[in-house]
C-alpha cells in the first residue's frame, strides 16, 4: 500500500546524502527550501487524504528532495536543457544506488520535471509536488516578499552580476509567477479558482502588492 505521509517515511541518511547535492550559498535553492516544500507538502498530503485523493507519498518525497539537486552547477555547461532536467538525472543516481525500483525512479523523474516554468502535471503526485515547490507563493505576504529577495540576491549571485533594480525585478517577477498561476491543477479545494481565498488567488493578491510598494529597506 503506498506510504501516505512524508513523516512516516523520512530516511535521514538519504536526507543527508541530499544535502550535499545542494549549496548552502545559495540565498533561495538551498536544502533549507527542500525542508520548507517537504513541510507544504505534508499539508498538501492531509488535505488530499481528507478529500479522498490518493497519493503516493514516496514519489513525493523522494521528488521533493531532490527536486532543486546540483541547482548551483550550470546545467547548460553540463549538457540539459534545464535545471529541472539535470535534478531528474542526479534523482534516477541517487535513488538507483539505493536500489528505489526503476518504475518508482521513473514517476520521481516525471514529478520534477512537473517543476519546470511550462511543466504539465500527469498525476496527482506531479500536482502536489509542483503546488508544494511553489507554495510560497499563495504564502502571507512576508514569507513571499523574503523570498522574493532571496531569489534576486541569488541571481545576482549565480550571474556575478549587480542586484536587478527593485522595481525591474517585481516587474519580471510577475511575469513570471503569473505564468506559474495560469495554470489549471486538479488537487484539492485550495486550488479551486471559484472558492474564496484560494492559493491562486492570493498568489495574485501577494504579486500586485509586491509591484505597488516600495523596495524593503
Amino acid at each position: 500500500m503506498p506510504a501516505k505521509r512524508i513523516a512516516e517515511i523520512r530516511d535521514w541518511d538519504l536526507e543527508l546524502e541530499c544535502e550535499g547535492l545542494y549549496s548552502a550559498r545559495l540565498p533561495y535553492h538551498n536544502f533549507q527550501h527542500v525542508q520548507t516544500v517537504l513541510g507544504a507538502a505534508g499539508q498538501l498530503l492531509d488535505h488530499c487524504e481528507r478529500e479522498g485523493l490518493q497519493v503516493d507519498a514516496q514519489v513525493v518525497y523522494y521528488a521533493l528532495l531532490l527536486h532543486d539537486a546540483g541547482y548551483h552547477e550550470s546545467h547548460l555547461a553540463l549538457g540539459y536543457a534545464s535545471k529541472e532536467a539535470y535534478s531528474a538525472v542526479l534523482a534516477r543516481q541517487v535513488l538507483s544506488a539505493r536500489r528505489v525500483p526503476d518504475a518508482v525512479i521513473s514517476r520521481v523523474e516525471q514529478a520534477i520535471m512537473a517543476t519546470l516554468r511550462d511543466g504539465q502535471c500527469h498525476g496527482a503526485e506531479d500536482a502536489v509536488v509542483r503546488m508544494a515547490d511553489l507554495s510560497g507563493i499563495g504564502a502571507d505576504y512576508a514569507e513571499f516578499l523574503r523570498n522574493t529577495i532571496n531569489i534576486r540576491a541569488e541571481v545576482a549571485l549565480m550571474t556575478n552580476t549587480p542586484l536587478t533594480p527593485w522595481a525591474e525585478w517585481c516587474a519580471g517577477t510577475q511575469k513570471v509567477l503569473s505564468d506559474y498561476l495560469s495554470g489549471e491543477v486538479n488537487l484539492t479545494a485550495d486550488f479551486d479558482r471559484a472558492r474564496p481565498g484560494n492559493f491562486f488567488a492570493r498568489g495574485q493578491a501577494n504579486l500586485e502588492r509586491l509591484v505597488r510598494e516600495p523596495e524593503p529597506v
